[in-house]
């Protein structure tokens, strides 16, 4: 069994408020994954953790067919539902546990955002993520860069449930490239992304807000950084070994 940091209610907490949409144009996620990522007429995507859909979709606007995984209720009904009504290809999804799950196939791309994170056994969970993608498919994923002083020291003051819910220890570039290499892959792409931000996870309100726009004033100070310690996420791009 792999452990996981984070509890049901955190997530429950997370998503509950989600309506469907792609991320925006401005977020620094999509620029890197449309950057990276070619387009095609016949590839195959799966994201795990993919609920509500919102980067799953940059996928399919690139013109793969859509599947994913998540214990979030409406993952098998209302997001292949919004994804058709977008026009895209809609493939398998799975409303359960990504660990013991059965799913078909293999997949050209194989996705997950903020989630590797939330788990003790890093190796084990890349090897799942391998598992799933063909010999030489693409795996592409993202963590938060909470282990970074300036990200770690805010949360630990402004929202300590966060850094409960995440292993701070997988959210080191070295160590996310380890541990693909270790699986068989070949890194293509690791590196920071996005500029500094802070925002809430979880807590929602008007003083929050208050309290992000005045944390953010600070921005173009904290983005004289180094990367490790001032951007936003961590990104990897590996190619699963022949």
């Amino acid at each position: 069994m792999i452990k996981t940091a984070a509890s049901r209610a955190y997530w429950d907490n997370h998503w509950k408020e989600s309506g469907f949409d792609i991320v925006p144009a401005i977020h620094p996620l999509r620029s890197w994954i449309e950057k990276n990522i070619p387009d095609t007429a016949n590839g195959a995507c799966i994201e795990i953790g993919c609920f509500p859909g919102k980067f799953l979709a940059i996928f399919g606007q690139k013109g793969y067919t859509l599947s994913g995984i998540d214990f979030f209720p409406g993952t098998t009904t209302q997001l292949p539902k919004w994804l058709n009504s977008g026009g895209f290809h809609v493939g398998d999804f799975y409303e359960e546990d990504f660990f013991t799950a059965d799913i078909s196939g293999q997949y050209d791309i194989v996705s997950s955002f903020g989630f590797v994170e939330h788990f003790e056994n890093l190796s084990a969970v890349i090897a799942r993520h391998v598992a799933l993608a063909h010999p030489g498919g693409t795996i592409i994923l993202d963590v938060p860069n909470l282990a970074s002083p300036p990200y770690s020291l805010l949360y630990r003051i402004l929202e300590p449930e966060v850094l409960k819910n995440h292993v701070r220890s997988v959210m080191n570039k070295e160590t996310l490239e380890r541990a693909f290499e270790e699986n068989g892959c070949t890194i293509r792409n690791a590196e920071y992304v996005g500029n500094f931000y802070f925002r809430f996870v979880t807590k929602h309100n008007y003083i929050r807000k208050l309290i992000e726009n005045g944390v953010n004033l600070f921005t173009p100070i904290l983005n004289l950084l180094p990367r490790r310690m001032s951007a936003r996420y961590i990104g990897i791009i590996a190619t699963k070994n022949p």
